[in-house]
């Protein structure tokens, strides 16, 4: 066969998901027959540009980054976008797309993941009801044209993101290798978004007391994590960094495939399959650990330091820390 045609077939194969006939699928896609499937499929003919295109959209995969694949200095970023104006279906199909598009891969056998976090990310978000729902709340302040006077009170989590709540915390099962290196500041950096939206009166003290009280079993979990080493059946590895980390990012390693993703915020990545770029996305990665100290199991007077220590930001968060302002 061909080299490009079996790439082109071999990428399309691997973007059908696994619990669909690749057959099936592509004789109805395609409107094409049986054989004429089978025919692309061993090289025999290739598929057609706009057979190729067509793909790409119901697919997901990136025509411009299968054909330059071989050219290293060329590297193509997937920026997900979505279509619809309802801010609630927006929400649901952004998180879909960071968890489950990546998250989601029941087929593979050995799944990694690494990732260096300044903000708690939405892997521990999920457990916490009322933590989850200001995610939300940030969220349709941040990218909707809401009055700037919206108050936490008048959110109610759609029946869709309760539902994608659940499916993501189940999700996040398949994810048998956890390693985070953590910026010292994730909890603060969260608690000062709150003190923001209590300052301004938007969330009132009945919420705020709730808010509190997930943070400190958010604070909880974390840390029955780190002296297990476990999740469930998951495995987890937690790094303290000494240096700042600017941005969140991640990168997945799942059978033969990897990802790194970069985030804009908390639930939106931009995905890159590049394995060049990927490749030194790891190796910033590992590089990251030489400055960090591993409290997984270990270092057990640093890691009761560390979450002692965020629990008294967590019982002070009503307390305005100096030279804050609006």
């Amino acid at each position: 066969m061909d080299n490009f045609r079996n790439t082109i077939a071999t990428k399309i194969l691997n973007s059908i998901p696994p619990h669909v006939k690749p057959i099936d699928f592509l004789m109805e896609a395609l409107n094409i027959s049986r054989e004429s499937v089978y025919r692309r499929i061993r090289g025999d003919i290739s598929f057609a540009l706009e057979e190729i295109a067509k793909l790409s959209v119901e697919l997901g995969f990136s025509v411009d980054e299968l054909i330059m694949k071989d050219m290293p200095s060329r590297v193509f970023f997937d920026l997900h976008h979505t279509y619809s104006q309802n801010p609630v279906d927006v929400f649901v199909e952004i998180s879909n797309q960071c968890i489950f598009n990546t998250l989601d891969m029941p087929h593979a056998k050995n799944i990694e993941l690494i990732m260096a976090v300044n903000y708690i990310p939405i892997e521990f978000i999920v457990f916490f009801n009322q933590l989850y729902k200001f995610s939300f709340y940030r969220w349709m302040h941040q990218n909707t044209e809401s009055s700037l006077n919206y108050y936490y009170s008048d959110i109610t989590l759609p029946d869709k993101l309760v539902s994608l709540q659940q499916k993501t915390i189940d999700s996040l099962k398949t994810i048998q290798n956890n390693t985070f290196i953590i910026d010292p500041n994730i909890f603060q950096n969260l608690i000062q978004e709150i003190q923001y939206y209590y300052k301004r009166k938007l969330i009132n003290e009945d919420d705020f007391t709730l808010l509190k009280e997930d943070l400190l079993r958010l604070v909880d979990m974390v840390e029955s994590i780190a002296q297990t080493g476990f999740c469930g059946s998951a495995r987890f590895n937690f790094y303290l960094s000494s240096l700042n980390i600017n941005s969140s990012s991640r990168h997945i390693k799942y059978d033969e495939q990897i990802k790194s993703q970069f985030f804009v915020n908390l639930t939106e990545p931009i995905n890159i399959t590049n394995p060049t770029l990927c490749s030194f996305h790891r190796k910033w990665l590992d590089s990251m650990r030489k400055y960090s100290t591993l409290i997984t199991q270990s270092n057990e007077i640093l890691q009761v330091r560390y979450f002692d220590r965020q629990r008294v930001y967590v019982n002070n968060i009503a307390v305005i820390p100096n030279g804050y302002s609006l």
